[in-house]
């Protein structure tokens, strides 16, 4: 059968695809840390997320299974980074869906056209993801409540 991905192609997918499970990660332990705190709307917006980065995941499984690949399943590391507050928890996702974002703008040049259209579509939503997350830091400076935007998160 030909090959329809380059070793380089499938070595740029299969690093995304572990960012992706490793977001996924790091957001199960955010929504730990947050019940923790007992920021019960924050538990339930972080486990959404990671399951939406698993999500992602799976996109990456379907388009490496049409191209007659197979997506590594990689080791995901322990999180274990302290988060004390709201504040800490979205600033950690912040720069990791920025991190996230980068990659994919550095695999969007390094691609065929095939690839490109997945990765058009998380740059699109990596560029939300960093929105998004810069409007809750926003907020929560502005407002100085962690509790008022934990309700919010909840609904």
């Amino acid at each position: 059968m030909k090959q329809l991905l380059t070793n380089e192609e499938i070595e740029i997918i299969n690093n995304l695809g572990s960012k992706e499970l490793e977001a996924s990660q790091a957001y199960l332990h955010l929504s730990i840390m947050m019940k923790n705190l007992g920021l019960f709307g924050a538990e339930k917006f972080f486990m959404a997320e990671s399951n939406s980065e698993r999500e992602h995941y799976s996109k990456w499984v379907s388009f490496m299974n049409d191209m007659g690949e197979a997506l590594a399943v990689p080791a995901v590391p322990a999180q274990n980074i302290d988060v004390n507050s709201l504040m800490d928890a979205f600033e950690m996702a912040y720069e990791m869906e920025a991190d996230l974002l980068d990659g994919y703008e550095q695999a969007h040049s390094e691609v065929s056209a095939k690839v490109k259209p997945l990765i058009y579509d998380f740059l699109r939503i990596q560029t939300e993801s960093v929105g998004e997350y810069g409007d809750l830091i926003a907020r929560l400076e502005l407002t100085q409540e962690p509790i008022l935007i934990d309700q919010e998160l909840g609904k």
